[in-house]
Formats: C-alpha cells, structure tokens, sequence
C-alpha cells in the first residue's frame, strides 16, 4: 500500500539539516520528499504534525540470543563475560530461539532500529533450523537483518593468555559429544545463505565467525573461500579486549589483523567488531583493504575493554558504524550508542575542534551501518531510498521548545517517544506498539524460557564460578603488561 505522511519535519541526509513538507512512501521505497506530484494520492494518510520523521537507526553488532540474559551481567571484564554468556546461551530449541529473537528485535524496533546485524549464535552446533527460527522471528516483525553465523572450532579457555597450569584441569569445563566441524559449519552456512536468497530480500545471512584467534586457519580458510564465492559478507569480533591483542600476538607472531592479511581475508565486505586494540599498522591495513569497524561504544565500556580509537580510524578513511552488542552488556536503543560515540571522542583527543559532533555521529549509523549492511539504500530520507522512517512524539518536554534539533536527538532522545514504524513502506509499529505480534504473548512466554534456561543451565554456571577466580588473576596480570597501544584511560 501507498503512505502519505503530511506536514512531516524530516532529517536531511547531511545529518545536519531538517526539511519540511510531505513524505510519499510506495512500493517499499520513498517515492517523493517535500513538493509531491500534483494530484499525488495514498491508501493511506497521516498527518505528521507534532512528530519528528528520521531515517530508521541500523544497529551494525548485536546477539539475538542474549534476549533471555538482560540483567546479568555486571562487573565483569569480557574474558570472564565469556563464559557467562556461552554458558547462558547454549542448548535452546528452534522454538526458543525464535522467541529470544523476537524480544530483542521488538526491543530495537521499540527504540527506532530498522535494521541490524545479527551475530547469531547457536551453541554447541550451528544448525539450519536454528538460523531459519531467526529468520522467521525478524521477518514477522518486519526488521530487516543480516543474520551473521558465529562459529569458531576452538576452545575459549584455549584461546585467551593463561599459563601453563594456571587453570587447574579439574575445573576446566571439557565439552562432551562430538564437535562441529569446519565443513559441517560452512556446509550449513551455505545452505541457509541459498534458503534466505527465496525470501524478499529483507533477512539475509553471511557469515559470522567468532573472534578470528577462536578460529582454526582451517577454518578461516573455509569462511574467506566460502564469502568470495558468494560476495556474501563476514563480521567477526577483533582484538576487542587487550587478551586477546596479546594472545594473537604470541600465537601468530604478529597483529591478528596483520595474520588475516596474510591468509587473503580482508576486503571491504569484511567487518571487525569493536575493534579496541588494534596497532596503527593494523589501522593502516584497514584503510588500505576498505575493511569496515563496528563501534560498540556501550558495550566497551560495560565491558571493561577500553575505547576504541575511532578518531583515528576516521582520519584514515576507514568506515566506522555503530553497533550495540548484546542486550546483557549495556542494552539495544542505538541512542545510547550515539551518545556515547560522541562524547566518549572528547576524553580522547585534546583539541575539541576534534571531536566528534552530533552530527558525525548520526552519519557513522546511517552512512557507516549502510555500508556493513551492504544495503546501499538505506539509512536516508530521500527520494528512492528504502522506506524504512521512524515517526518520534515531538510533543513532550525532551523536544521544546526546539533548539538544534540534531544535537537534540542525538543528546536527548532514548527512543522513548519512537511513536510509528516503517519499515520497506509497512508500519510494524503504532502508538509505540507492534502492528505484527502479541507482544503480552510473547513477553510470557519469553519469561518462561529464561526460567528454563536459568535452572536446566546451572551447573554450566556453577562451573562458571569455580573457574573465575583463575581467569581474575589471568586479566589482572595482562591488563597491566606493558604494551605499545593504550585505550584504557586509568594510570596507576
């Protein structure tokens, strides 16, 4: 059906400026902006006075299956993190997964998330049916989504710099059954890359690996040969905590960056998640491959890890977008994230002319999260871009009276006042409701799952504990060794 938004005030796609007029949403797309063709009609009309019209926000990082997990993490940095959420997020059925989807999809949407990067993760095998579960969950709610597949054939505890002996073998967690393999995992990979290929374009599926050091060359071999066949795309979290800067390097001989140029894995359909620790040659390779940088600005900081340094990153060329990361690690609502990329630019670099504006940080979402999506029409108001708008209540204290409405929506708005959702012309959501789901329905029956996850997984948990106090004295050891890159902001 045909939409006409009437009187809309609408973001420009400079990110700086505002337009007003009409908004004619046809076939999928933004047909007309501001004067409309005379005799112009729709099935349906709104009347935007009062509202504030922007292009959806795209989330370019986040997990689906911490949908069950909010709330339980909290002073803990990303190695001890870990094993947390393995633990939390393993064994569900098709079922569940769609479910966990589901809530952290509605959660995205409630605060103006059109479209994300999914790094799905389904423990101990990737299957087909757990990745057609999350398709289905984002196509029912209307989103759009890459879905990414995390895999990786080697053990966390394997992978992060402990001594020899540090972690006594009776409180190692030793896998039982027999693992995926590297064949097994792309063999899936493919299949649900061609089932999503029948969909309408809006759920695809790419390749997703776990953080490269987690990964056999074997398996990184497979990944790259798999993505140039298809041009499909691939994220992977990379040197996201200062062990695993330190791990690769003892590994390799060199930067993990550096190790995945040599093995032919780095071009522009390429996205590193976080990207915290990365060395400036590392940086420069970056740039030179046209590699793509996630910044998880809220999750960083929840996490321990560091601040990721962005500013240079821009300086080089190199397209950053903004991710959230998971729902147990600081939340989904990508205004948080803007927030936080903006300002977290004035703690590191002195001169303010600098710093990253309102502005710069709204491009990094839409022109940077466009490019990770491989979706070159989205994220802007304009004539023959994806209809993909979120309506915001402008009517309330946060919004009057109006000053610069950019720094207002990057600095004010939680995505509380998110009032109307389009997403390729339909409206998923109304009256900050969705128009596709029983959300009471949904939410009892998520309330359910997680209980059966918190009790059928407590000796995954117990284990958890048992192994803390050894990986404690590991983080406290190498997050004080000496190291040519800084993005910690203590000093002792």
């Amino acid at each position: 059906m045909t939409t006409l938004l009437k009187n809309a005030k609408y973001l420009l796609p400079d990110c700086v400026s505002w337009g007003e007029g009409d908004i004619l949403l046809a076939g999928g797309r933004i047909a007309a902006v501001g004067a409309l063709p005379q005799g112009a009609e729709a099935d349906e009309v709104i009347d935007a006075r009062g509202k504030l019209v922007i292009p959806g926000f795209i989330n370019a990082h986040a997990h689906s299956y911490t949908g069950y997990l909010k709330g339980s993490i909290d002073c803990m940095p990303l190695d001890i993190y870990m094993l947390h959420a393995i633990a939390g997020g393993s064994s569900r059925s098709a079922r569940e997964i769609y479910v966990s989807t589901m809530v952290e999809a509605l959660e995205m949407l409630k605060s103006g998330t059109t479209s994300v990067v999914d790094h799905f993760s389904e423990r101990p095998s990737l299957t087909t049916e757990g990745l057609r579960s999350a398709a289905d969950a984002f196509d029912n709610l209307g989103m759009r989504a890459n879905i990414a597949t995390m895999f990786a054939d080697r053990g966390f505890l394997d992978t992060i710099p402990l001594l020899p002996g540090e972690l006594p073998d009776e409180v190692r967690d030793r896998p039982s059954g027999r693992a995926q393999s590297p064949e097994e995992y792309i063999a899936v990979v493919e299949q649900a890359y061609l089932d999503a290929r029948e969909r309408d374009g809006r759920v695809r599926v790419i390749l997703g690996t776990d953080g490269p050091q987690r990964c056999s060359d074997h398996l990184l071999e497979l990944t790259g040969e798999l993505e140039r066949k298809y041009e499909m795309g691939w994220q992977t979290h990379a040197l996201e905590a200062k062990t695993q800067a330190v791990f690769a390097r003892e590994q390799y001989g060199v930067g993990l960056i550096e190790h995945m140029r040599d093995m032919g894995l780095l071009n522009s359909r390429l996205s590193l998640v976080h990207a915290v620790w990365l060395s400036e040659r590392e940086m420069e390779l970056c740039a030179e491959y046209g590699v793509n940088i996630v910044h998880c600005p809220g999750s960083n900081l929840h996490l321990g890890s560091g601040i990721a340094p962005v500013g240079r990153y821009r300086e080089l060329g190199v397209n950053v977008a903004l991710g959230s990361d998971g729902g147990n690690c600081g939340g989904v609502a990508m205004p948080e994230q803007l927030r936080l990329a903006a300002r977290l630019s004035r703690v590191t670099e002195p001169d303010y002319a600098r710093w990253l504006t309102a502005a710069d940080a709204l491009k990094m979402d839409y022109s940077g999260g466009k490019s990770v999506l491989m979706r070159g029409s989205c994220g802007a108001i304009a004539e023959g871009a994806d209809a993909d708008l979120v309506l915001l209540d402008a009517d309330n204290c946060l919004w009057q009276p109006e000053g610069d409405l950019t720094c207002q929506l990057v600095y004010g708005e939680s995505g509380a006042n998110v009032d109307t959702v389009f997403v390729a012309g339909r409206k998923v959501l109304q009256g900050g409701r969705s128009t596709l789901v029983d959300e009471e329905a949904l939410y009892a029956e998520a309330r359910e799952y997680a209980a059966r996850i918190r009790r059928d997984n407590a000796p995954k948990f117990e284990a958890v504990e048992r192994q803390t106090p050894y990986l404690r004295g590991m983080y406290l050891r190498e997050i004080e060794r000496d190291w040519p890159e800084d993005r910690l902001v203590y000093r002792k």
